[in-house]
């Protein structure tokens, strides 16, 4: 029997653990793990507002507090170490210091005990951290003295001799300078810093009174008077009594003193130590002084002026409420008075109503109109107070309320009247509108003090004159036929071009200065009519001109033709003789011209209106504000 072969089954092998990248991973599991860690302590110790593990300031450990509770534990710390007491000797005297004036920048120290690990590169901060686990920070910290030691004070007058400074003293007439004393003396900052450090042992335990301390006695020479600082304490400037314009009291003088600084070193360096020297004081009275002010306080009437106020209820308003407004003010010396800022605003909302003013060569009605007069009242009253103008307008037109060229234009912020109190004392002004049997005056009262006697007798002289006329405006509103009718807006103002001085009278009336103050040119206004242009031949109106220059031209009358007669028919049969012509019926000659009647026409020289203004001042806009 053949014998099989079969077929050999190969058996299957497990596969073999590869052990060599097992163990491999191992440690980089674990540097993975640890680097994780690391960096997470990294992200604590950052983001942890606690003190870093073993840091102490001032014997305290403040390791794992707030900075608030690090804060309370070193004020609980500073107040135990002001119970110590610390010793020292001087001059055979023992005296003792306690800790009760100890201090500490507390916050400072709060500040670095947070800081410690947290400065330096950002991933050391663990290992800062790791290394304050295991180790930690003492942090140094600093004593003081809030207030110099009253043992130390006390030491420094147990010296029997010690060193006297300069002084000085101030009597009427001199200012007393005392050279100081060389003498014994003890040095307090070192010995304060010697005292420092023995509380500062007990903060790391140790015993201020471990040993004795030996405060040396010095000799010790005085410093030099200090002549610049004293002057400044002694020096005074004189200052005039004043009137407080709030109060109504009176602030009182002060009185001027110096000393010659140079004569006073010069004095002391030759003198010897302890040795007093007398300095001459120079006083110098102020200009006024308390009782001064008190007698003569507004005791003179330094200019009075009154003008009669004419117009209408509305501007008689207008000028009362700027008198309410300038009545009572008191202008201390120096200061200057502006009739804008005291009056305005010239509107409906600065209480005023509408009245007659110089609009364009023509008189309109205008917020505020007439407020003007007081304004020229005012500086009228000036003049005669002898006071420095600072800021004046002329009018367009001459007023005729007060002498020519006294006046002073306002209008807005553009145009103002100022003035200034030059003198030495407080003035007040007086203003008001009366009513005397019907007639109103505008016042003013300046009041003040005269030292001088000496005051303002203003005039003008008129160089010349520009009459106005009247003048005739071409109008279809006219009626043919009519007389001219006059313009209300345009009333007639004579040209003028005067001088105002100032002329000055001592207290008995002589004349001691006469100046021009200045030269004004005040415009000419036609009073103006206006007619039919059809009219003109008839009124005598030459058209180039506008004047009444021509001989009026009374129109004819055109003639009325008398009808012919009409001849009686002849028969046509008969012949007749031609009949002797008739004359026809011709007109008469032209009839004698018929005079126009008076109320139809100005008299051919028409007479100029009066050039005296009449209530039309008040606020004059800038383009007329100026010659």
């Amino acid at each position: 029997m053949e014998r099989q072969q079969g077929k050999r089954v190969r058996t299957q092998e497990r596969p073999r653990p590869r052990r060599g990248r097992a163990l491999l991973l191992v440690p980089l599991l674990v540097i993975v793990v640890l680097i994780g860690g690391y960096f997470g302590l990294c992200a604590y110790a950052l983001s942890t507002e606690k003190i870093f593990p073993n840091t102490t300031a001032a014997g305290t450990d403040l390791g794992g507090l707030t900075r608030a509770e690090a804060r309370a534990q070193l004020e609980l710390a500073l107040d135990t170490y002001r119970q110590s007491t610390a010793s020292f000797f001087c001059g055979g005297k023992e005296f003792t210091v306690d800790g009760s004036t100890l201090s500490m920048d507390l916050d400072d120290v709060v500040q670095q005990a947070y800081s410690v690990g947290r400065s330096g590169s950002l991933p050391g901060v663990g290992l800062r951290y790791l290394g304050a686990l295991l180790g930690g920070t003492e942090l140094t910290t600093a004593l003081a003295f809030s207030d110099t030691p009253a043992a130390i004070l006390e030491a420094e007058t147990y010296i029997a001799n010690p060193m006297t400074e300069p002084s000085y003293t101030l009597t009427e007439n001199t200012l007393e300078l005392t050279k100081g004393v060389t003498g014994q003396a003890i040095d307090v900052e070192t010995l304060e810093a010697e005292i420092l450090d023995r509380f500062q042992a007990v903060l790391t335990g140790g015993d201020p009174n471990s040993s004795p301390l030996e405060v040396p006695v010095l000799t010790e020479a005085p410093p030099e008077a200090d002549l610049e600082a004293i002057y400044q304490e002694v020096y005074s400037d004189p200052a005039d009594a004043s009137l407080n314009k709030d109060t109504g009291e009176i602030v009182a003088s002060v009185e001027g003193i110096s000393f010659d600084v140079s004569a006073a070193r010069a004095a002391l360096d030759g003198a010897a130590e302890g040795e007093t020297v007398s300095i001459p004081l120079t006083r110098t009275e102020p200009t006024v002084t308390t009782a001064d002010l008190e007698a003569n306080l507004f005791r003179d009437v330094l200019g009075q002026s009154s003008t009669r106020t004419a117009g209408g209820s509305s501007r008689w308003h207008n000028v009362d409420l700027a008198c309410q407004r300038v009545n009572g003010t008191i202008l201390l010396p120096g200061e200057t008075f502006s009739y804008n800022d005291t009056c305005g605003p010239y509107s409906q909302a600065g209480g005023y109503q509408k009245a007659g003013a110089y609009v364009s060569g023509t008189t309109q009605d205008t917020w505020a109109g007439g407020v003007c007069q007081l304004s020229s009242t005012l500086y009228y009253t000036t003049l005669k107070a002898n006071l420095e103008t600072v800021e004046r307008s002329k009018h367009k037109y001459d007023v005729g309320y007060l002498p020519s060229g006294m006046d002073a234009t306002v209008y807005s912020d553009s145009l103002d009247f100022k003035f200034k109190n030059d003198t030495d004392y407080p003035i007040r002004i007086v203003a008001s509108l009366t009513n005397n049997g019907g007639t109103r005056y505008c016042n003013v009262t300046i009041y003040g003090t005269n030292v001088t006697g000496i005051y303002g007798d203003p005039y003008s002289v008129v160089v010349s004159t520009t009459e106005a006329q009247t003048v005739y405006e071409p109008s279809e509103s006219v009626p043919q036929g009519s007389a001219p009718q006059r313009d209300p807006t345009r009333t007639a103002y004579n040209g003028k071009v005067v001088e105002v001085h100032q002329r000055l009278r001592d207290a008995s009336g002589n004349v001691i200065s006469d100046t021009v103050i200045h030269t004004d040119r005040f415009d000419v206004r036609n009073a103006v009519y206006f007619y039919n242009p059809a009219d003109a031949a008839r009124l005598g109106i030459n058209t180039s001109t506008g004047l009444r220059t021509e001989v009026p031209v009374t129109p004819t009358p055109a003639p009325t033709p008398t009808p012919a007669a009409t001849p009686e028919p002849t028969p046509a049969a008969t012949p007749s003789p031609a009949p002797e012509s008739t004359p026809a019926s011709t007109p008469s000659s032209t009839p004698a011209a018929t005079a126009t009647p008076a109320q139809e026409s100005a008299p051919a020289s028409a007479p100029v209106e009066s050039a005296a203004p009449t209530p039309d001042d008040g606020v004059v806009l800038p383009p007329e504000a100026v010659a």
